[in-house]
């Protein structure tokens, strides 16, 4: 069974286009398209979909709204970011947001489908341009225990898994003053520069799947 996926972007030239390049891949398929993110809620309102692959500029609601608003209503749906946007605090808008990958449009059609393929799957996906632009340093090899406390290697878990520092301070019992605390001294010691580094960072040391 192939994987089923809603397309939105504003532009229909480039829609028509993704939709051909990603309906050639024999394990996904385009099953209805957007045009902006109110279209993106009536066509999920109607359509059983696996992944939203969603473009971040577009009318009426653009693309962090329409993954705010769709994370809202489908917790469950995997939504992967294509964008001609480069700016890396406009990617980090889109992964707190909710997004499980980001993708730049000039990406070649084999990066897109394993994209697709790796977000369906429930897994994060950072092409290494994407990463680049996150100025994100190869993870720090040394022995894990060693380097963080085990309440830091909780705080960092949670803090991978997207929770905000009110929820953490309330599932593991602390003042938000001592998740803060733990957090600067986690980026500081795994030497992390935003929330992707502390994701990236997790999954390789299988902290978190």
């Amino acid at each position: 069974m192939k994987i089923r996926i809603l397309l939105a972007d504003d532009h229909e030239i480039l829609l028509d286009s993704l939709t051909d390049s990603i309906n050639f891949s024999e394990f996904l398929e385009v099953i209805c398209t957007a045009k902006n993110g109110l279209e993106v809620l009536e066509k999920l309102s109607i359509y059983d979909v696996d992944v939203l692959v969603c473009d971040m500029q577009m009318p009426q609601m653009d693309g962090i709204a329409t993954v705010l608003q769709v994370r809202q209503c489908y917790p469950n749906l995997k939504i992967l970011m294509l964008s001609m946007l480069e700016e890396a605090h406009l990617i980090e808008q889109a992964i707190q947001a909710g997004a499980l990958g980001y993708v730049l449009k000039k990406a070649k059609k084999a990066e897109l489908e394993k994209a697709i393929l790796t977000v369906a799957n429930g897994e994060r996906y950072f092409g290494n341009e994407i990463l680049e632009i996150l100025n994100i340093a190869e993870p720090v090899r040394e022995n894990l225990p060693s380097m963080l406390s085990a309440r830091e290697i909780e705080v960092l878990k949670l803090i991978a898994l997207e929770n905000s520092s009110v929820e953490i301070a309330a599932k593991l019992n602390i003042s938000l003053n001592t998740v803060e605390s733990h957090r600067k001294s986690i980026y500081q010691k795994l030497h992390l520069k935003n929330l992707a580094g502390a994701v990236r960072f997790a999954l390789d040391h299988k902290l978190i799947d």
